[in-house]
């Protein structure tokens, strides 16, 4: 209980004295009275200070995480773009290399039909003789169907399977065409006839390269 104790004097003081009972019996009024404050409770509960403390700091870390799963996603999406366009570089650099290939085989068929327009002139002259010696006229013939072998080779190495096999027509073709005016045996209007017949089969085969070649490749736009 509460106690007061009055001295004599000028000035009266009073002194409240507390005796040794639990804050809860003295009352609320009492409690006003001395400036008491109640204890905290801890009942597991927080306030509103804790609220806001807590609040902040998983906003904080929300906004790390989120930062961070932004990052990863588009690291992610950086590494797909540029497989994508590393797939895109190597069909476009495998497309131009075919498209050198085919073109090398056209001009190196051509090469061989012009070595040969100098033999068949030769040919045709009434001095001609089959026993000579006609290497230095057959080498720019022989050279140009050796490159145009090479070239096959390249387009066999840069594919399709189906354009090599085409190109190694035209080059069968070229050559019984150049054999036409070597063969012994025969006589000049033979060796035409001969001539032609390998020329033809020759056309056919440029033809269906040509066209296998457009189907691949597509127009020059593309």
């Amino acid at each position: 209980m509460i106690e007061p104790i009055e001295e004599a004097g000028p000035v009266v003081t009073r002194v409240l004295v507390l005796a040794a009972v639990p804050v809860q019996e003295i009352g609320d009024e009492a409690v006003k009275r001395l400036h008491l404050r109640p204890l905290k409770r801890h009942d597991g509960r927080m306030d509103q200070g804790d609220a806001a403390v807590w609040a902040s700091g998983l906003g904080i870390v929300g906004t790390l995480l989120g930062a961070l799963g932004g990052a990863v996603v588009q690291g992610l999406i950086s590494k797909r773009q540029v497989r994508v366009q590393e797939a895109v570089d190597v069909r476009h650099r495998l497309r131009d290399e075919r498209r050198a290939a085919f073109a090398a085989v056209l001009d190196h068929c051509d090469e061989v039909t012009v070595s040969l327009g100098p033999i068949i002139a030769a040919r045709a002259h009434p001095d001609w003789r089959d026993d000579a010696d006609h290497r230095e006229l057959w080498a720019p013939a022989n050279i140009a169907l050796r490159t145009l072998q090479r070239s096959v080779t390249t387009v066999r190495i840069t594919g399709p399977r189906t354009m090599a096999d085409l190109a190694q027509a035209i080059h069968d073709a070229a050559l019984a065409k150049a054999n036409a005016m070597r063969a012994p045996g025969l006589d000049f209007g033979q060796r035409t006839t001969h001539y032609g017949e390998a020329g033809a089969d020759l056309e056919v085969a440029r033809a269906r390269f040509v066209d296998m070649a457009h189907s691949l490749l597509g127009p020059p736009s593309q």
